[in-house]
This record gives structure tokens, sequence and C-alpha cells, in this order.
């Protein structure tokens, strides 16, 4: 049951991450046009896909690492040392990526809202509070703790036999390479969503029928 939610839960944040992805992918071009605040708009909503694609594979990689260090031959404790600081490390990467480009999101939902003053806007701007401030809890408890062990394991005291040295170049290395392999499938995938979107997709174009079939209207 616990497997079922882990992975129930991985597809509902692939799933806003595509949506992510998709969404700034339509303006993305126009954005790099405009410039400003709405590019830093839509340069935010993207590191956003990217730091949840990257959790999402993170996640799948620590899932199926056991199986290939146990056939690989490493010792139990290699294993649950290379889950917990791989697990630290994405969940600070994370947390910091989301709540740094979520912090400029936000903002602008409240603006808007403010401005348009519609239920749409008013609801967005809603959960986007939730979300920031659920995000800023979540840091605030586990964030702290989390450091503390990435510092000890890269910087901490080290063991004084050669094969306890020898076990902790293992770790970290296997850990920097799943880390590296989470954050270049995050990168790779919305990438892709984003320029299919950003090809799909023309803004300009549209405003510009819009404009055209209101001057038609009052014309």
């Amino acid at each position: 049951m616990t497997l079922f939610l882990m992975i129930l839960l991985l597809v509902v944040n692939f799933l806003i991450s595509w949506a992510n992805a998709d969404y700034v992918g339509r303006y993305w071009s126009e954005s790099k046009e405009v410039g400003g605040s709405f590019r830093s708009y839509v340069v935010c909503g993207y590191v956003m896909a990217v730091a949840g694609f990257t959790m999402v594979y993170g996640c799948v990689l620590l899932l199926i690492a056991p199986i290939f260090l146990q056939a690989a031959g490493c010792d139990t404790e290699i294993i649950i040392k290379v889950e917990m600081l791989a697990s630290d490390m994405l969940y600070l990467l994370a947390i910091v990526t989301v709540i740094l480009s979520g912090f400029r999101i936000w903002i602008g939902s409240l603006r808007t809202a403010w401005e348009e003053r519609s239920f749409s806007h008013i609801a967005a701007a809603g959960w986007n509070t939730f979300a920031q401030i659920h995000n800023g809890i979540n840091f605030a408890r586990n964030a702290p703790s989390a450091f503390g062990r990435v510092f000890n394991a890269l910087f901490g005291i080290k063991g004084s036999g050669s094969k306890s040295k020898k076990n902790d170049v293992v770790v970290i290395t296997l850990v920097i390479t799943i880390v590296v392999l989470a954050i270049l499938s995050g990168y790779f995938t919305a990438n892709a969503i984003m320029k299919r979107a950003d090809a799909r997709y023309d803004l300009f174009a549209k405003l510009e029928r819009k404009h055209r079939r209101e001057c038609r209207n009052y014309g």
C-alpha cells in the first residue's frame, strides 16, 4: 500500500511538472521579446518544472538503486548511506528551488488577483499562498536537519580505517551520480516539453487574431 501511494504521488508530481513545462513553453519565445517581470515569471515556472521532474526521477532512482547496488555486491551499510544522503541532497535541491521560484510566482499571482479581481485569479492566488506557506513550514522543519546530515557526510569526521575511507568515497560517488542523473533527466524532460509547446503555440498570433475579431465586431 505504501509503495502504491508513493508511485501515485510520483505520477501526480510528474503530471504537475508536465503541465508547468507545457504552460511556460507556450510563452517562452514571447517572454524573451517582452522581457521584464513577464520573462522572470516564465523562467520561474520553467525552473519549478525542472525541479519537479528532478525530484520524480530522483525518487525513481532511489527506488531502483538498491537492486543494482546489491547486484554489484555493495554492503548493506553503503546502500543505506547512499539512500539517506541522496534523498537529503535531492530534498534540499528541490525545496530551495521551489521556494525561491514559487515566491516570484506567488507575488505575481497576488498582484494579478488584485488587478483583475476575478474568481479564477483569486483562487490561483489563494492556492499559491497555501503552497508557499506549506513549503516554507516544510523547509523550516526538515531542511536544517537534512543540511546537517549532508554537511557531516561530506565534510564531517571520517573513519580512520582505510576501508571506512574507501566506503565514504564510494557513497559520495554514488550519491553524486544519482543526483546528477536526476537533474539531467529533469532538465531534458522539461526542455523537450517546453520546446514542443513553444513550437505549437504563438501568443502574438493569437493576440493579433483576437484584435482582428474585436475590430470586426466594432467596425
